[in-house]
C-alpha cells in the first residue's frame, strides 16, 4: 500500500519494539514528540503547551531468533537511519533517561482541551469495566478483559468525533491530515477487536466494513488540497454511517476476518500509544488527579493494554520472539493495573504500573539496540 513517509511498512520487524519503547520512555518521561510535522496543536489553558502527537506477540516457539546487524542509512532528507528506523528513536544512554525525573507540562490528547480543573464528560456508568474474566482459549486472545466493550466503543466514538472535525472542510482537513491516519489504523485495528470481540456492540455486524474503509484511508497517501480531501470524503461519510449503526449503499464486500497486521501500520498504532501513555504520565500525577480523570484514565489504559498486545499478534512478526514477548505482554499486564488501580482510586498501584511500563520498554530498548 502506498504509505507517507514516516510509516513503516515493510521495515524489519525485530525494531519496531524499539520504536514503541523509546516512544513510550520518551513520552512517560521526558513528554518529548517525534520527528514528524505536527498537526495542528489542541487548545490548552493559558501558560500550557500542548506537545504534537510522536512519529512515533500468542503462542510462543521454543527458541529466539537472533538480532541481525542493523545497517545505518541516510534518507533523501539527511536523517540518520538504522534499518529504516529513524535513528532518533534511540536513547544513548537508558540510565541517564531512566534518572531524568523532570516535572512534566500537563498535555491534552490531540484534539482536547487541557483545564486547570478537568471535568469528566463521560458518566462513570458508561465506563464501567468487567472484572477480570478467565484467560481466552488457547490460541485466542482475552479481548474482553484487555478492552472490554464499552470501552473499545468510547475510543470509537471518539475517533468518529475526531474526524468529524477533521472533515468539516477542505480547511481543517488542510490543518489536521497528517494525523488522520494515525487515528484511522487505530479504528480499523479497533473495528477487527469488535469482530472477534465475545460481547456485542450496535455496529458490530458491520464491523468488518468499517475496518476496511479505516484500513483504506490510512494506506493512501494523504496531502494537502481539495483533491487528496475528495478522495477519502465518501469513505469517511460511511464510516460514520456504519457507525451510527447502518449500513450504506455502495460499500465494498469485506472478508469476515483479517489479520490487525494487515489493516493497521504498526507505526501508526505506535504514535497512538505514545498519545496515550503521554497523557497518563503528563495528567495524572497524584491521587486527586487520578480521581478526577478517571474515566479517561481507564480508557487510554485499556488501549495501551490492547495496542501491546495487538502487536503480538500473528503478521507484526514477534509470535515466536520469546524476548519480545517478554517485554511486550509485561506491559499488556501493567496497563491492566493501571486500570484496576484507578477504578479502586489507588494511585500508589497505578504508579506501580506506570513504572512497569517503563521498566518493560526500558529493558527491551537495551536488549534490542545492540
Amino acid at each position: 500500500m502506498n504509505r507517507p513517509a514516516f510509516r513503516w511498512y515493510g521495515k524489519p520487524f525485530y525494531y519496531t519494539p524499539v520504536l514503541i519503547c523509546g516512544t513510550l520512555s520518551s513520552a512517560l518521561l521526558t513528554g518529548c514528540g517525534g520527528s514528524e510535522p505536527a498537526p495542528a496543536p489542541a487548545q490548552v489553558a493559558p501558560q500550557q503547551t500542548t506537545p504534537a502527537p510522536a512519529a512515533s506477540p500468542s503462542q510462543v516457539a521454543q527458541n529466539t531468533q537472533t538480532t541481525p546487524a542493523k545497517k545505518e542509512e541516510k534518507q533523501d532528507d539527511g536523517r540518520k537511519m538504522i534499518d529504516g528506523i529513524p535513528y532518533d528513536v534511540w536513547f544513548d544512554n537508558p540510565l541517564a533517561v531512566a534518572g531524568n525525573q523532570q516535572s512534566v507540562t500537563p498535555v491534552a490528547l490531540p484534539g482536547n482541551t487541557v483545564a486547570v480543573t478537568p471535568a469528566n464528560t463521560t458518566p462513570a456508568a458508561e465506563m464501567k469495566t468487567a472484572d477480570a474474566q478467565p484467560a481466552a482459549a488457547a490460541g485466542g486472545v482475552d479481548w474482553k478483559t484487555i478492552i472490554p466493550m464499552p470501552v473499545l466503543d468510547s475510543v470509537v466514538k471518539d475517533i468518529r468525533n475526531r474526524l468529524t472535525k477533521n472533515m468539516q472542510s477542505v480547511g481543517t482537513y488542510n490543518t489536521t491530515y497528517l494525523e488522520l491516519p494515525t487515528f484511522t489504523s487505530t479504528l480499523a485495528a479497533l473495528a477487527e477487536i469488535a469482530a472477534e470481540h465475545p460481547d456485542d456492540i450496535g455496529w458490530k455486524k458491520n464491523a468488518k466494513y468499517l475496518r476496511d474503509l479505516a484500513a483504506g484511508i490510512s494506506s493512501k497517501q494523504l496531502m494537502r488540497g481539495a483533491k487528496s480531501y475528495r478522495e477519502i470524503q465518501v469513505p469517511y461519510e460511511q464510516m460514520i454511517v456504519i457507525m451510527n449503526g447502518s449500513l450504506p449503499a455502495g460499500v465494498p464486500d469485506s472478508e469476515d476476518k483479517k489479520p490487525i497486521s494487515d489493516v493497521a501500520s504498526m507505526g501508526d498504532l505506535m504514535k497512538r500509544a505514545d498519545i496515550a501513555s503521554k497523557w497518563l504520565k503528563s495528567n495524572v500525577g497524584n491521587a486527586d488527579a487520578l480521581k478526577s480523570e478517571k474515566e479517561k484514565v481507564i480508557e487510554e489504559a485499556h488501549l495501551l493494554a490492547a495496542i501491546a498486545k495487538v502487536i503480538t499478534t500473528e503478521g507484526y512478526g514477534y509470535v515466536d520472539d520469546k524476548g519480545f514477548l517478554g517485554h511486550a505482554n509485561p506491559m499488556t499486564e501493567a496497563s491492566l493495573q493501571m486500570v484496576e488501580a484507578a477504578k479502586a482510586d489507588n494511585f500508589p498501584d497505578f504508579d506501580k504500573g506506570l513504572t512497569r511500563v517503563y521498566k518493560a520498554c526500558t529493558e527491551c530498548h537495551s536488549e534490542y539496540k545492540e
